[in-house]
Order: structure tokens, then sequence, then C-alpha cells
């Protein structure tokens, strides 16, 4: 018998999620899917908005604090302005209120929304990161999985994340046949390409063509991609690591401050992460006279033109 009475809704509804508690990088696919369909549809996105203080609906605008919409979702509004983005912990309800409000919504990304079940999403998108695929794993608090990661079998599509670079193709095979994917199912390989750091006073490009100290300030589960990166560029790394989706604090920025002083190098900078940046710009006025960075992603697929064409053969199918 099926507990989960799901709701089905006339509009196209994508669903992104993964098994695991985080890390995945659920919302920069979320970003990726949301560019593909932008500028041939009406797109709208609902999140449920973790780690902010208010629990009720609530749109997200580019100029919203982070307190009131939670850091994800105001990333994906930053990144996509044209965009409907809102936050909900009822999904059901939120869809409801997004489709009173903007009627001519074509179709509606739910970020992070696969254990939400109330909901019958027409395709669901699984995120799980290379460096520990669901079938791996084992159920909190033994492992990272919300769930039994038979869970996967309610999914149309699996991304492995954060696939290494030059990753061999005989692994790949390896890891596509422990998933025992079902005949309805496509899995895709994607990783993560750091491009230009961006200034976080004028958002300006930054490309450091020297040798620098680094200080790293991060609060997601792993940035060791972004390590290894600018290791290999010929960085000296000093990392400051938070908890993901932490809130930070004056004392906190005076750390990070501190750390920064007392380097002496000539060239140095701070860098963080996109999703931090979004934090920490209520700081800006502390960091003045400092190099401060962030590092913005874009998500690449190895197969990019099957993918999108499976994106928008749904969309334009229902």
């Amino acid at each position: 018998m099926n507990i989960f009475k799901s709701q089905s809704h006339p509009i196209p509804i994508i669903c992104v999620g993964n098994l695991s508690t985080g890390g995945s990088g659920k919302t920069p696919h979320t970003n990726y899917i949301s560019k593909l369909l932008n500028n041939d549809y009406k797109v709208a996105i609902l999140s449920r908005g973790y780690g902010r203080k208010t629990k009720n609906f609530n749109y997200v605008n580019t100029d919203s604090n982070v307190i009131n919409v939670g850091d994800e979702p105001l990333l994906l509004k930053l990144n996509n302005p044209n965009c409907i983005v809102a936050v909900n912990k009822n999904r059901n309800k939120g869809i409801k209120k997004l489709l009173k409000d903007h009627p001519n919504i074509d179709v509606i990304l739910l970020d992070d929304g696969y254990q939400h079940r109330w909901i019958k999403a027409g395709l669901n998108i699984i995120v799980s990161p290379f460096y520990k695929p669901y079938y791996k794993d084992k159920i909190l608090p033994l492992g990272s999985l919300r769930e039994n990661k038979n869970g996967a079998n309610r999914s149309d599509i699996i991304i492995i994340s954060k696939t290494p670079r030059n990753t061999n193709p005989t692994e790949e095979k390896g890891m596509l046949e422990s998933m025992h994917l079902k005949a309805h199912q496509k899995a895709f390989f994607s990783s993560i390409q750091y491009n230009n750091f961006k200034s976080m006073n004028t958002n300006e490009d930054f490309i450091p063509n020297d040798s620098y100290s680094i200080i790293v300030v991060s609060g997601i589960v792993n940035s060791n991609s972004l390590i290894e990166q600018l290791k290999r560029n010929g960085h000296h790394i000093n990392q400051i690591k938070f908890t993901d989706h932490h809130k930070y604090t004056n004392s906190d920025v005076q750390k990070i401050l501190e750390k920064y002083n007392a380097d002496k190098s000539l060239k140095k900078f701070i860098l963080t992460t996109e999703k931090d940046a979004t934090k920490l710009k209520q700081f800006l006025t502390d960091f003045k006279g400092s190099n401060f960075y962030y590092s913005p992603i874009e998500i690449k697929f190895e197969k990019q033109e099957e993918f999108d064409r499976k994106i928008i053969n749904y969309v334009a199918g229902n």
C-alpha cells in the first residue's frame, strides 16, 4: 500500500535532489537547468530555504536577506534574476501559491525536494558525488543517506557529480554497472569548473597570473576540488573551514581578518565560495582594505547535449 498520496499539478515539475544529507551539488545543477530553460520558458524555482529564520512562503529577490530566505535560494536568484524564486517548507502549498500568483509559469524546479513525496514530479533527478556515490553509502547515522539507497529507483536521471578531471572511462563504466540502472533511467557524469574569481566589492573579474597566498574561507561540505585546483596553479593555501550552511558572525569575520593581516606576503587575498559570498557580503565594510574575492562555479556534463535534450524534451512534451 502506498502511504504517500502524491499530488499532481498541471505543469511540468522537475525535482532535483539527492539521497544524502548534503554536499552533492544539488543547487548548482538546479542553476544549470534553470539557465538551460530560461530563454524559452517562464521558470520558477521552489526551495525549502534551509537555514532561514522564517518558516512561511517567501519570494526571493536579488536584495533579499539571506537570514529570511536561505543561502542557496538567494544564490539561485542572483544567478537567475529573471526567474521566480520562492521558499516554502510545504512544497504543495508553495506550488499552489506560485501558480495562483504567476499563472504564466511554464515549469517549476524543486531544489532539494526528492524526499518530499507529497508532490508527483514529472521528472526526478538525484545528484550523487563521485567520491561517495549513494550505492556505497549507508543510512544515517552510520552514513549520510537520508533514505535507503533503493530510493534511487524513483529517479529518472542520476547525476554523478564532482567527477575528477581525466577520470578513467573504465572506472566510470564500473560505477554505471554498480548503479543497476532501471530501463527508465539514465546516468550522467558532471564536473565543477571554477571560473574567474570575482571581487566581492565590484563583481569584476580577477585572474591571478602569479602565485598568491590565499586564505580560503568555506562553509560547504567539501571544498577539496577548489583547494586542489588552487594548489595545481601554484598558490599557497591557508584554509578556514566552517560547517555547511554556516551563519557567519562578527567573531568569524575577525578571525578571517586576523589571519589575513598576519600574512606578510606581498601578493595575498581572501577567497570564498559563491554560496558563502551570499552570507559574507553583509560584512563588506569590515573587509574594507583587504583583497576579497569569491569563486563562481559552472557545471559541465560529459554528455551535455544528451542531458540538455532530455530536460528540454520533458518540458516541451508536458
